[in-house]
């Protein structure tokens, strides 16, 4: 399959902070900001109780066809969810949401901030009510989130749990 630009759809950008440490989650729509804000929202909620102390400082969106990203107002900056603090060795640990479109292009959601990374890094259904309701919430959306090639993602049953190469790095 031919790579397609990263600029293909239309891409919100969501910056929040965990403790003093930035992170960012980006969204394929093309969606209003206070309906991009309302799927962000309604996912972290689902995983408040797996995440560390989490606040959303700005979001940014970028126009199909556009690489330029400017900040946008959802209704849900300063947003908080989660509880306590991580170490400074736990910064990097996230979760990963999987979908396909059905033009076959792979999508994911990553949301930094996990508090567990699974038994096997995988979290299958039914084995954390958090995980499977984030799920449940991509899929309620999926008619909204897109994969690069501009079509609906069909979400798969399990995400997984793991630590970003980079702050692992940055720890060092």
């Amino acid at each position: 399959m031919a790579p397609l630009p990263p600029s293909n759809t239309a891409r919100y950008k969501f910056h929040y902070t965990i403790t003093s440490y930035s992170h960012t989650t980006q969204l394929r729509t093309n969606v209003s900001p206070a309906v991009a804000g309302l799927v962000f929202s309604n996912i972290v909620t689902a995983l408040t109780a797996e995440c560390y102390l989490s606040v959303l400082d700005y979001v940014e969106f970028a126009a199909n066809g556009s690489n330029i990203f400017n900040i946008v107002t959802t209704g849900y900056e300063a947003m908080t969810w989660g509880t306590g603090a991580p170490l400074p060795t736990q910064v990097g640990d996230y979760y990963d949401f999987i979908g396909r479109s059905t033009g076959g292009r792979r999508t994911r959601v990553t949301i930094f901030g996990a508090k567990n990374k699974g038994i096997n890094f995988r979290f299958t259904a039914g084995e954390n009510a958090s995980i499977d309701a984030a799920i449940a919430q991509l899929v309620a959306s999926s008619a909204n989130l897109y994969a690069i090639d501009g079509l609906s993602a069909v979400w798969k049953t399990y995400a997984n749990g793991g630590t970003n190469a980079h702050w692992q790095k940055e720890v060092r």
